[in-house]
């Protein structure tokens, strides 16, 4: 995606497709681990996911279009960090770990701003692990041309508590929507969102959509 913006001209590129072990998803200990080389579909596909956490697989099954539900991975995806990708926030809302080559990284510790990332030169993402929580939802409003989030908004209850994040929407990038966290957390019920609002400092704005709309959203 990168060098299709024209961001960047790498002087070389490797293939991971073919490095095995990278593609498993495996249901475990209290949490699903995906692979980085598995693919949207695999994910959508999975009957682990499915049985986990069914709004894992859903928001997998609605990323771009086939094309790219079938050569697109979830490790490209969070490495890219594209600020308008749904697998961020679903990583932020369910408090996934990004397992690489060398660590472990927690999502509050792994997405640092737009296409901007904790990765260090040379480290690869073999996998995140998700905790299975009581409940998990995404929903999205998304562009009609390239699929991408103008607002999607991720919603996990766990054992810990709630925790809500957005993506599509922030300048920065991914973020938690704290304010929705404290109210939910209180109350499990939409009704409990009643009165709670979004600030637009912060909110991006492009040809899109502008700050106010995206914080209606």
């Amino acid at each position: 995606p990168v060098m299709n913006l024209r961001l960047a001209e790498p002087a070389s590129l490797v293939d991971l497709s073919r490095v095995p072990g990278l593609d498993g998803i495996e249901a475990k200990g209290g949490a699903i681990t995906v692979g980085a080389m598995a693919t949207h579909a695999a994910v959508a596909d999975s009957g682990d996911v499915k049985k986990a956490i069914p709004g894992l697989a859903d928001l997998a099954s609605h990323i771009g279009d086939p094309h790219v539900r079938n050569r697109g991975t979830i490790g490209g995806s969070i490495a890219n960090n594209d600020p308008a990708a749904d697998y961020p926030a679903a990583l932020l809302a369910l408090g996934a770990t990004v397992k690489t080559t060398k660590r472990e990284i927690a999502a509050d510790d792994f997405f640092t701003g737009l296409f901007s990332t904790a990765l260090e030169d040379g480290e690869i993402i073999t996998g995140v692990s998700f905790p299975v929580p009581e409940k998990f939802a995404y929903a999205k409003l998304a562009n009609r041309a390239s699929r991408f989030a103008l607002v999607g908004v991720a919603v996990a209850k766990t054992k810990d508590g709630v925790r809500v994040a957005a993506t599509g929407a922030g300048a920065d990038g991914v973020f938690r929507v704290k304010a929705a966290e404290v109210a939910l957390s209180k109350k499990f019920d939409a009704s409990a969102l009643d009165g709670v609002k979004v600030d637009t400092k912060g909110m991006s704005s492009d040809m899109h959509a502008d700050a106010e709309y995206r914080a209606h959203l």
